[in-house]
């Protein structure tokens, strides 16, 4: 089987998507599978330094064309890079050697609709992979209005994709449901939830951990948030829970990891408290032990955003046995794992008294931190380990490669 994937974003690149993408397209080709990928030179927050046009990680064929690589800072910078993204990868996408599927994630917008055309030219079934769900999200974050022009195309060309594609692979029922009010048939939809890869994060006690040791944190009690910090995500609520817990509970520290559109908002919030600090993103090889200087970790949504994305914090934290805090609406699959495994504490955006008083409990009791971790390690085995999410997607994929067996090469 020879499969061809298009993303915006692609390993090194430190997002979520781009590393998630990789870990799965990597096990698809050790089962032997030719795959390709073709991916912008530039990275999720833009700048940086530019990637090589083409190479081999791991197994999997990488290649970049050409593309702006302007960043966030405006939607103007935003569309220009998903523009020029659009164009370049789809004509690459043509000229490459013929798949027997392809695949297309949801950065940029509209990637799918280009997919389509392509693999319909070409006479190739496709898959799509949902990770945000558009034009819902763009509307919802005020970028777009609901009943624009922009909008109203956006949704009946993703309603084509989705009705035309092989398969359409939410990360979360409630994702699933989002789709299928979009028009995608529930016969070809498939759920597979996010993941972490057990082989590489895995529970350490926190007097052996190394990175505690390094950045001074021995001592504290850690509620780390280490992720995009993005427009997705309620950063308030956390500086004031720590701005309550200053006073009353000196060895709790807030800590962030990470880079994004709002942490310039959340260190100008947090400035002049003493428990509050900030770390770039750390380097891949030193995972376990940034992840791991955790004693609970922190995941947020904002309230209109559920079911349109899914914070895949929620596996590191839980591949790394640490309980989880998480502020945001009820009905997001990462509440609904915390609440009906009992892995931590949930609550609404805004609750900052709540929050406080959960960390200053958990701060309070090591063996209610220690019971939750080992239990947040045992349903990550259970449901959310590496292995298990890429075998589902190399059946998925072998399933929408079946469909179009027999239709020649081209």
């Amino acid at each position: 089987m020879r499969v061809l994937a298009v993303s915006q974003f692609y390993a090194p690149d430190h997002s979520a998507v781009a590393q998630l993408l990789a870990q799965m397209l990597e096990d698809v080709a050790a089962a032997g599978v030719d795959v390709t990928v073709v991916a912008s030179r530039g990275g999720y927050l833009g700048g940086g330094a530019t990637l090589a046009p083409e190479e081999t990680l791991r197994g999997v064929r990488v290649v970049r064309p050409w593309a702006t690589n302007l960043g966030k800072r405006s939607v103007l910078r935003r569309l220009t890079d998903y523009g020029s993204f659009w164009a370049t990868s789809l004509s690459r996408a043509m000229v490459e050697r013929r798949p027997d599927v392809m695949l297309a994630l949801t950065t940029p917008p509209m990637i799918a609709s280009g997919v389509l055309a392509v693999a319909t030219a070409r006479r190739v079934p496709f898959v799509t992979w949902v990770q945000d769900v558009y034009p819902d999200l763009p509307i919802q974050l005020g970028m777009l209005r609901e009943e624009s022009v922009p909008a109203r195309s956006l949704r009946a060309v993703q309603r084509l994709a989705y009705r035309s594609a092989a398969h359409n692979v939410a990360i979360s029922p409630g994702m699933a449901l989002k789709l299928v009010a979009q028009g995608a048939p529930r016969a070809n939809l498939r759920v597979i939830p996010n993941w972490a890869d057990g082989r590489v994060l895995s529970p350490i006690a926190v007097e052996k951990n190394s990175f505690r040791k390094e950045h001074g944190l021995e001592g504290r009690f850690v509620a780390m948030y280490s992720g995009n910090l993005g427009v997705g995500h309620d950063v308030g609520t956390f500086v004031e829970a720590a701005r309550q817990l200053e006073s009353t509970h000196p060895e709790v520290l807030m800590l962030f990891i990470g880079e994004g559109v709002r942490r310039a908002e959340a260190e100008a919030t947090a400035r002049g408290l003493s428990n509050v600090r900030f770390l770039p993103y750390q380097p891949e090889a030193t995972l376990e032990q940034s992840l791991g200087a955790a004693d609970v970790h922190l995941i947020s949504l904002r309230e209109d955003l559920e079911g349109l994305l899914v914070p895949s914090k929620l596996y590191a934290a839980a591949a790394v046995g640490r309980p989880i805090m998480y502020v945001g609406p009820p009905t997001c699959e990462v509440a609904r794992v915390v609440r009906e495994h009992d892995l931590g504490w949930t609550g609404r955006a805004g609750d900052a008294a709540g929050l406080a008083a959960a960390i200053g409990n958990a701060a309070r009791s090591r063996a209610w931190c220690e019971k939750r971790g080992a239990r947040a390690r045992e349903v990550f085995a259970a449901q959310f380990d590496r292995p298990i999410a890429t075998r589902a997607w190399l059946e998925t994929l072998e399933s929408a490669a079946s469909r179009g067996a027999g239709r020649g090469d081209r």
